[in-house]
């Protein structure tokens, strides 16, 4: 369709289409319902930003991640397209100004979590606008087998009963087939079509090994790749800044990458790498939304997810130019245990969630019958110390309130500062007049952010400072003293976790969580995290192909990855006389490893054994051959 090719054209520059996008944009154009399976990578934005430009109409995306919905707009505004986001955090009035914008037309993309859906404010005002498109995205939320359940993605159908005309575009990176067809039944797909992209990518080289030190293996692994660009993946902050910390010490150029960091730090490390001034992204699964960089050479895991849905996103980030990259995971016997152990820890006891609950309620000050819809600030650490919970238990009991549809909980992400004009255009003249050392900051706001007299707009504080130049200090203290005065209403930012209530809070006996669907929840992730040891711990069977099939593909071994490649090297006589050929120069156990395919216990036990026949020694951190020996090599 020439329609769909011109806005792809005019908008992101592009001649031609990724494999699959033209006929799923085609579908959503001619109003089909759509269902697209797309691995990382694909391009699934497009798929719904290029129909929902050219259908009539606002486009409704629904989408359960606020740091995807704040890039995706940021990128959407950036291209002269009318964006907005509403995500917790915000303000009654902020999204009242909101939507009122897009019953009257002036939105083209709307952006929402699932749980604001149900609210009377949201309903009453989608009821009066003209809908062109609704895009489910991440829509494997949608079923309560998938591996991110969000119980008020079942109430998204609910939204066609308004605007039966609009079509429903479901998009995901991953799911099973199980899951797949829960998707289509739960969102009510009326003559579905069906997308799916080739989920085997043969460039990705997976490799597993079992070590017993696995940061020294990563920074040899590193030390190697110097002049590549690759990513470290890392299942907590903590774990993100430690590695990051020995990859610096050792002079290793590298960056970090978490959903806590304020926009203008992951800005600085997102251009960072992607120029090329840094080497090493070092993140947790916040590090790759949107993120299309396409000579990503390597992906480490750190420490693996505990499913593979997440493994095969992160990993998939590697070799998008489609040249052969490494995806490399060093484990160690712990690394299972720790796996299993959390997932104890992910299902609290039932009813140390509802105590949870009630110190939770009882922190924020929220009177039983009040709440609804209301969003939080929340200090986690603070909470569980003055309930004296455990602070993990209490992260955890959180999540599973938000999977019995009790509460949304967000975790840290940053929430930029914003502001709106509160008064007239003479009466703000006028107090420019009077206070001369407030007029450059007002003047600032008034000719960057057209229609803030209306609306709120995000602001950067520190980009303001340089403008001005002056200090940000200085910049808050204007902003403080203009909300005094009553001149801006003012949303401060944030990088605190929020709540929002989804009901009135409930009296202290009455939440109910069901036994019988926590612990089918706790089953399914139990079965879950059993692919991944399968996956980790099997060298039988193809990586790829294990993979590929855990999503419900055939394909035959890949050639490539570890198990694919075994080690010619069988005997301990073999390797033995390999490692004396390779001391013609001193090596280290680092080095030695990385000379031999062989296993990692294969290398060290022909080692021990050379050490015991005096065929080599070992000094100053590194292997030689005996005098007597060099002769021979």
């Amino acid at each position: 369709m020439n329609k769909g090719r011109d806005i792809l054209k005019k908008y992101w520059g592009y001649d031609h289409y990724r494999p699959l996008q033209e006929e799923i944009i085609d579908d959503v154009i001619y109003g089909h319902d759509t269902f697209a399976v797309l691995p990382t990578g694909a391009g699934k934005s497009i798929c719904f930003q290029v129909p929902g430009i050219a259908r009539e109409g606002l486009t409704l995306v629904i989408s359960p991640l606020i740091s995807l919905m704040q890039d995706q707009v940021k990128n959407l505004i950036s291209k002269g397209i009318r964006a907005k986001e509403i995500t917790s955090g915000m303000t009654y009035r902020d999204i009242d100004i909101i939507l009122d914008n897009a019953k009257f037309g002036a939105v083209d993309f709307l952006y929402t979590s699932p749980e604001r859906l149900k609210s009377k404010l949201f309903i009453e005002r989608f009821k009066l606008m003209s809908i062109g498109l609704i895009v489910v995205d991440e829509a494997h939320c949608i079923s309560e087998w998938g591996h991110d359940f969000r119980p008020a993605y079942k109430d998204i159908k609910e939204l066609r009963t308004y605007h039966p005309e609009a079509p429903i575009i479901a998009l995901t990176a991953t799911a099973t087939p199980s899951v797949k067809k829960d998707i289509i039944k739960q969102l009510d797909l009326k003559k579905v079509r069906i997308h799916e992209g080739d989920f085997f990518r043969p460039n990705l080289i997976y490799q597993l090994e079992k070590v017993e030190n696995k940061i020294a293996r990563i920074l040899n692994f590193c030390e190697k790749h110097k002049q590549e660009s690759g990513i470290i993946y890392c299942q907590t902050r903590k774990s993100v800044k430690d590695v990051a910390k020995l990859l610096h010490v050792s002079h290793f150029n590298v960056g970090i990458y978490h959903g806590g960091m304020n926009m203008q730090d992951r800005k600085i490390m997102l251009d960072g790498w992607l120029n090329n001034r840094i080497q090493i992204m070092i993140a947790t699964n916040a590090f790759g939304m949107g993120i299309d960089k396409p000579d990503v050479r390597f992906v480490l895991h750190y420490e693996m997810p505990n499913n593979l849905e997440a493994y095969f996103q992160e990993s998939g980030r590697a070799g998008r130019d489609g040249n052969d990259s490494i995806c490399k995971t060093f484990w160690e016997e712990k690394d299972l245990l720790l796996l299993k152990e959390n997932i104890t820890r992910q299902f609290p006891e039932i009813e140390t969630v509802k105590m949870t609950y009630r110190a939770l309620c009882n922190y924020l000050k929220i009177a039983i019958g009040s709440g609804k819809d209301k969003s939080y600030h929340l200090n986690i650490q603070e909470l569980a110390h003055k309930f004296q919970l455990n602070l993990n238990t209490t992260f955890y009991s959180l999540k599973m309130l938000e999977l019995n549809n009790d509460l949304v909980f967000s975790e840290s992400v940053f929430h930029p500062t914003r502001v709106k004009i509160a008064i007239g255009n003479t009466e703000l003249y006028s107090f420019q007049i009077k206070n001369e050392h407030l007029s450059s900051i007002i003047s600032i706001l008034t000719r960057s952010f057209n229609g803030i007299f209306n609306e709120f707009f995000n602001i950067d504080e520190l980009a303001i400072s340089k403008k001005l130049s002056t200090s940000k200090e200085i910049i808050l203290k204007q902003l403080k003293e203009l909300e005094k005065l009553g001149v801006i209403d003012i949303n401060w930012s944030s990088i605190l976790p929020t709540v929002t209530l989804t009901h009135e809070r409930y009296p202290d006996d009455y939440l109910q969580l069901s036994s019988e669907m926590y612990h089918d929840r706790k089953n399914n992730a139990i079965y879950r995290l059993n692919k991944v040891n399968e996956y980790i711990t099997n060298a039988s069977v193809c990586r790829n192909k294990l993979l590929v099939e855990y999503f419900g593909f055939q394909i035959k071994e890949c050639g490539k990855c570890d198990v694919c490649k075994q080690p010619e090297i069988v005997y301990q006589k073999e390797i033995e006389e390999i490692i004396l050929a390779s001391l013609n120069v001193p090596l280290n156990l680092f080095q030695i490893l990385d000379q031999i395919d062989a296993k990692e216990s294969h290398i060290k036990k022909a080692i021990e054994a050379l050490l015991l026949s005096e065929q080599i020694f070992f000094e100053n951190k590194n292997y030689y051959l005996n005098k007597k020996d060099r002769s021979n090599f």
